[in-house]
């Protein structure tokens, strides 16, 4: 007979390695590649889509359609498609500069983290800061309008692409319970024809309005992020620079966005009837331009520049007006002035530009109420993130009642739009 019981029970020996490995492990693991290689996740924070998306929505968008970017390097996956008109795309901002305060030679790039941003590492910190800086992406999400080898017209409130109107989106819409600025609605409301580059295409940049080479400088600094990008606009005369050639804004804007800071300015007068008179010369135009405003806070209470904003197309137009105006004042000479431009990457000028990429024009659905390409111009296809495909939770949240605050939280279940979750952005 054996000694042992029946009762007795063989022990099992628990391996803590495969526990770990396959209850923590490979969820991470492929939490992250899904992170990475499939989905992102998008929070609208704005009424530029409106009525398409609404504020408090929050999305998910496919990485994995337009290729998803690999870690660690500027490369993509294939895509499966190229951005269309039509599409509701998650970008990066194009005029937010891939390195800290657009400048590569003081910040050193370290690393593309999955979820903790990007990593660089500071030369020159400012007393206080640390060398580590941590540098998150601003994406935008708009309707992919035109793409390159379009010709883009705008007029009163009607869009066109390539001779044919495009129809404002189902759910879209103008919004004329606030009256805007004069020039802001001209910029809303009137530009082009221009035609959308294409890769591979020569910009003689002396030969196009200033308002598209604000455009291309802008895809220029999108298509070289590890650059040091620059432009410079200048006056001459017989071929001979003219050094002390001042432009004169006859109108300074009642918004902004839309005016060279006033220190740029050699002289400032107020008229009697509200105008504003400023003279600037084509050095200070030029280094307004080159440089970025305003700035944006960022993690670990450090400051960014997040570059011009509204400041380009439109100055380029105001520029070539003001330009031929007092062109056509001008007395001191029996030849005509010319209003020259170029590029600078890394130091080295030309008035040629070659374009890289694929290149889009986004608008919002909201027409009256969003920062689309209007005002900042051109999208660089490397820019791309995402194709927004559904919304996942939508919450009302625009007077602010839920917040951060534990006792506020009741009232969620309220503030739910339950019929949008689960609603594909198509429209």
């Amino acid at each position: 007979m054996s000694n042992s019981s029946s009762n007795d029970v063989p022990k099992i020996k628990r391996s803590w390695g495969k526990i770990l490995l396959r209850e923590v492990a490979i969820p991470l693991g492929l939490t992250i590649l899904v992170i990475q290689f499939l989905i992102q996740a998008f929070r609208i924070p704005s009424g530029s889509m409106e009525r398409s998306l609404l504020v408090g929505d929050f999305l998910l968008g496919l990485k994995f359609v337009y290729g998803a970017p690999l870690p660690y390097s500027e490369k993509r996956l294939p895509a499966l498609a190229e951005p269309a008109p039509g599409d509701v795309i998650i970008f990066h901002y194009p005029l937010d500069p891939d390195y800290p305060d657009r400048d590569p030679g003081r910040f050193t790039f370290l690393a593309h983290t999955l979820l903790f941003g990007d990593y660089y590492w500071d030369k020159n910190p400012s007393e206080g800061q640390s060398h580590l800086v941590r540098y998150d992406s601003k994406d935008f999400i708009k309707r992919c309008v035109g793409v390159s080898g379009d010709t883009m017209t705008i007029r009163r409130r009607k869009l066109w692409r390539n001779g044919q109107e495009v129809p404002l989106a189902p759910n879209g819409r103008y919004d004329d319970s606030t009256m805007a600025p004069w020039d802001v609605a001209q910029v809303k409301d009137s530009a082009g024809p221009f035609r959308i580059p294409s890769p591979g295409d020569t910009i003689r940049l002396n030969q196009i309005p200033t308002d598209e080479f604000l455009r291309i400088y802008s895809l220029a600094m999108q298509e070289n992020p590890l650059a040091q990008v620059q432009c410079s606009l200048w006056v001459e005369r017989n071929g001979v620079k003219e050094p002390d050639w001042s432009l004169r804004q006859v109108y300074l804007s009642q918004y902004d966005g839309f005016n060279l800071p006033n220190e740029l300015a050699s002289s400032i007068y107020r008229l009697p009837v509200g105008w504003v008179l400023a003279d600037y010369p084509m050095d200070s135009i030029s280094k307004g331009v080159s440089r970025a405003y305003p700035m944006m806070e960022i993690p670990g209470g450090r400051f960014r520049t997040v570059a011009h904003r509204e400041l380009m197309p439109r100055l380029g137009v105001a520029l070539d007006r003001s330009f031929q105006f007092w062109n056509a004042m001008d007395s001191s000479g029996d030849r005509p002035l010319t209003f020259k431009k170029a590029i600078a990457i890394d130091g080295k000028w030309d008035s040629v530009y070659v374009v890289k990429q694929q290149v889009l024009f986004m608008m919002g659905d909201n027409r009256d109420h969003s920062s689309d390409g209007r005002f900042w111009g051109y999208l660089a296809r490397r820019n791309v993130k995402a194709k927004a495909l559904i919304v996942y939770f939508s919450v009302e949240n625009e007077d602010g009642a839920l917040s951060i605050n534990p006792f506020t939280w009741w009232r969620a279940p309220t503030r739910i739009r339950w019929s949008r979750i689960g609603r594909l952005v198509h429209d």
